[in-house]
């Protein structure tokens, strides 16, 4: 069969006969479909192209948008370049900058929280100092006033007429003026004394804290920088590889269509088939040429005798191989195979091309394998498949190869026919 004149016939229609794709694998599949969407889009983009053209070609007065630039004193477009002019910082120094200003205001947002908090505790200590002072003045006055009761008046006497005045009152009656002044400036003294230390630890603080997290965020940024740079480079080498891989695949696509372009001027014009069979049926011959796929059976029946019979095509001296079958269907050949181990398989005339299927009873299914035969060799369907010199050659090699890498198929168990097929009754070919 030609292969190349049935590929250009698919894409040309877009369709693809179901049974004839039933019997392609899975990479056959997979080459026809990506062919047909290459056609699509071409054909696609090829249809955008005229519309635009189109378009174009009904508007060419059309008004279009226009763009005005703001004109500088020369009368020409007023440009401005960041970091161009002398007085404009460069990217760097506005970046650390912005660092700077960030660190700051975290470094007083801190110290502001430790200063609140620092006055806090300083003012339960200055309040607990308070009362310490006051509890011993207090004590101190009651005892003068109990060594004043015991020299000059009963106790009773004492109680008695210091009962209406508070405590505090009491004991401010006892000291001097000048110790009353002098003890709260004392006190006035130590608070401001206080405030400005704290003013001073925390502008230190500040400014100690604003210099560690602009150094944070300097090394963060480093860090970020750097990881940046690592996953640039690791995307780098992961777009080189894709790239060395699509270039090998294209490579490899390209090594095929050259072989297919080799094929297609190799099998152009067919050889004539015999003239007649063997043994054919009383007044029938061969065609001249054969058309590019099989127009009936009886012409299937025609091709194998006249063509692969003298070949020995299913025939091992005067006996029929086991596992070869004739002209049977798709479906006759799954009901054989039904119920069958792994590996059992069976080779019969095909209906859609000039050549064989190779079916192979798989774990969960059959599969089946077109065989082109119409070069006078016998290979697989498709330009890249090794060619064998008879069926039998190539049955036997599968035997020990594998049909493909992915699918493991080996074709371990034929068959069997059970009798004579149908195609070779009546025929002699010893």
């Amino acid at each position: 069969m030609n292969a190349i004149w049935m590929l250009q016939q698919i894409l040309q229609d877009m369709w693809v006969d179901p049974q004839i794709l039933a019997e392609l694998d899975d990479d056959q599949k997979q080459t026809l479909f990506c062919r047909m969407r290459e056609e699509q889009v071409r054909r696609w983009t090829a249809w955008d192209r005229r519309q635009d053209d189109r378009v174009t070609s009904r508007r060419p007065g059309a008004a279009q948008k226009q763009v005005k630039f703001l004109l500088g004193e020369d009368g020409e477009p007023w440009v401005w370049v960041m970091g161009e002019h002398p007085n404009d910082p460069t990217i760097d120094q506005i970046l650390e900058l912005e660092a700077r200003e960030e660190a700051r205001r975290l470094a007083e947002l801190e110290a502001k929280h430790m200063r609140l908090k620092m006055e806090a505790e300083l003012s339960q200590l200055l309040d607990l100092n308070a009362q310490h002072i006051k509890a011993m003045e207090v004590s101190q006055m009651k005892d003068r006033a109990e060594d004043e009761a015991n020299t000059y008046c009963s106790v009773d006497d004492l109680m008695h007429s210091r009962l209406d005045k508070p405590l505090a009152a009491l004991a401010g009656e006892n000291l001097p003026a000048e110790k009353q002044n002098g003890a709260q400036n004392a006190s006035l003294g130590k608070q401001s004394k206080v405030v400005q230390g704290v003013a001073l630890w925390e502008r230190r603080v500040t400014e100690e804290r604003t210099s560690q997290i602009f150094r944070n965020l300097r090394d963060r940024k480093a860090e970020v920088e750097r990881e940046a740079l690592e996953a640039e480079s690791r995307q780098e080498l992961m777009w080189q590889e894709q790239e060395r891989r699509a270039k090998e695949a294209e490579q490899q696509i390209r090594e095929i269509a050259r072989r297919a372009r080799e094929e297609h001027r190799r099998t152009s014009v067919l050889d004539s088939l015999p003239q007649t069979p063997t043994s054919p049926s009383p007044g029938s011959t061969a065609p001249e040429t054969a058309p590019s796929s099989p127009l009936s059976r009886e012409a299937v029946v025609q091709w194998y005798l006249c063509s692969e019979v003298p070949r020995g095509a299913g025939i091992c001296l005067d006996t029929v191989q086991p596992w070869f079958h004739g002209l049977i269907t798709r479906q006759e050949a799954e009901s054989l195979l039904q119920g069958r181990p792994v590996g059992s398989f069976l080779v019969r005339v095909s209906e859609k091309v000039w050549g064989y299927a190779i079916s192979y009873r798989d774990a969960d299914r059959c599969k089946h394998y077109l065989v082109d035969a119409s070069s006078g060799h016998y290979q697989f369907l498709g330009a890249n498949h090794l060619v064998h010199d008879s069926l039998a050659d190539m049955v036997t090699y599968h035997t020990r190869n594998a049909i493909t890498a992915a699918g493991g198929e080996l074709l371990k168990l034929p068959c069997p026919h059970g009798a004579v097929p149908a195609i070779l009754r009546g025929v002699s070919w010893s």
